[in-house]
């Protein structure tokens, strides 16, 4: 008999909170499970703590912390690495281009080979 597959929040990987109110994203990477990262981004809402630009910009806009499956949505899985940065960065590159991102600014930085994926990506 085969065994199911893991939960999908049981893995680690490159993910994305998007505001439910105003769309805005954050894109983030985790060597830990993706449902602890949440939670520790939901603990810092409801803290008040700045150790989340998350939940810095729920606060700020008096927006709502939304459901894990409402609010999280996996981009990529994989282990901690190189590989995982460059992965994370063209994530957080791809909300920057679409004005979208609740990342730090020091982690947005011009990218040609980026911006020709995206091209290539759109119609």
């Amino acid at each position: 008999m085969k065994e199911p597959p893991p939960d999908k929040y049981t893995r680690s990987g490159i993910y994305k909170l998007t505001c439910q109110e105003c769309n805005k994203a954050y894109v983030g990477q985790t060597e830990r499970s993706f449902y602890r990262r949440y939670k520790e981004h939901k603990q810092a809402f409801k803290s008040n703590g700045h150790t989340s630009n998350f939940a810095k910009h729920l606060h700020e806009n008096t927006h709502p912390f939304g459901t894990t499956q409402k609010t999280m949505q996996i981009l990529e899985y994989h282990k901690k690495g190189a590989h995982l940065n460059t992965l994370e960065r063209f994530h957080i590159h791809t909300e920057h281009k679409a004005n979208n991102h609740l990342n730090d600014e020091h982690t947005i930085f011009p990218n040609a080979i980026f911006d020709t994926l995206l091209k290539d990506d759109q119609p």
